[in-house]
């Protein structure tokens, strides 16, 4: 099972809204075949592993290893407990359930009923780690949410507003790389107005998250780096804008925009958002105790005065050192049993 999750991971930032699974099938201890979920749209891992091993007959005392249940409905493929049931597995091992109603349950349950034995439950809390955003989004209907914010050595966002360099070269690598995990990364008008930020993946390899700017004024300029066409935009303000083209959300004024925002992404099928900012933004949301991660990065520069940072009363889970950063990973309720995203 640690196998299958190694191998699930590797398809992190290119599956999404699907979750991450791996599959190996053995034979005593020697494995025969493993595969993973490569991208969206594509084979699921139970049918990559089984193409790996090839048409031959699957020996009868071969178990085939799945970190999550496979699925029992018609999608994008066909089920893949059909196509286990077809190749004549007959012991399957599984990690944890899936929580998508199309699935819960039914995939073990028509297993069993062809005659498979099933085993389930096997490193569940490791299984359920990996796959923390697509759980939550079935579970609490809202994306995984992650903070995200830098901060100087003495706990400024930045120095009375003005743009200032805090993150090393080396942090910033690790930044562009959280940005290609996750599916959609806010922030607020006032950080649009203040550094412009692109809110694209150009450091590492990887797909754009949806870049969603919450504008309830419309006082974004139209030449912000956000409305251009290097990645989807979507707005969400209170009056539509007509001079720019993206995707736009109208707001009730009187509304608390956030639970707007996560019920529209959820709709959407985005399951993990990062929250980048600014200070105003993050404290909405840790207030409302709306987050399950934040990722706080401390430079070694200091300022003294100005914005303040988020405080979280939560002890970091994980820390390390990056260039001249230290980089703290915390989370909302206990920590997890592995540190993935590291």
């Amino acid at each position: 099972m640690h196998r299958c999750l190694e191998l699930a991971n590797v398809g992190a930032g290119r599956v999404a809204p699907n979750p991450l699974v791996g599959a190996v099938l053995v034979q005593s201890d020697r494995i025969l075949a493993e595969g993973w979920h490569a991208e969206f749209g594509g084979p699921h891992a139970e049918v990559n592993c089984l193409r790996s091993f090839g048409d031959q007959q699957i020996p009868s005392d071969a178990v085939l290893y799945v970190n999550l249940e496979p699925c029992a409905h018609h999608g994008k493929t066909p089920p893949c407990v059909d196509l286990l049931i077809h190749r004549g597995v007959k012991k399957l091992v599984v990690g944890c359930g899936d929580p998508n109603p199309t699935t819960h349950d039914k995939g073990i349950a028509r297993a069993r009923e062809a005659g498979i034995e099933v085993i389930t439950d096997v490193l569940r809390d490791d299984c359920r780690w990996l796959n923390r955003r697509f759980i939550t989004s079935f579970e609490k209907q809202r994306p995984y949410i992650i903070l995200k914010w830098a901060q100087s050595a003495d706990g400024f966002l930045d120095d009375h507003g003005r743009t200032a360099r805090i993150s090393s070269p080396e942090t910033d690598v690790i930044v562009h790389r959280w940005r290609a995990e996750e599916q959609a990364i806010l922030v607020g008008s006032r950080t649009v107005l203040n550094d412009d930020p692109a809110l694209t993946v150009r450091h590492v390899e990887g797909r754009d998250p949806l870049r969603v700017v919450l504008d309830r004024k419309n006082v974004s300029p139209l030449n912000a780096s956000v409305f251009n066409s290097d990645a989807s935009t979507l707005l969400f303000t209170e009056e539509r804008r007509a001079d720019v083209t993206t995707d736009q959300v109208i707001l009730d004024p009187s509304d608390d925009p956030i639970p707007s925002i996560l019920s529209e992404l959820h709709r959407r099928n985005i399951r993990s958002l990062l929250v980048e900012g600014g200070a105003e933004l993050l404290g909405h949301f840790i207030s409302k105790g709306l987050w399950d991660e934040a990722r706080v990065i401390t430079g070694s520069a200091t300022f003294i005065t100005g914005t303040k940072a988020p405080v979280l009363h939560v002890h970091p889970a994980h820390s390390i050192t990056s260039g001249r950063d230290r980089v703290d990973l915390c989370f909302k309720a206990d920590p997890p049993p592995a540190v993935w995203s590291w």
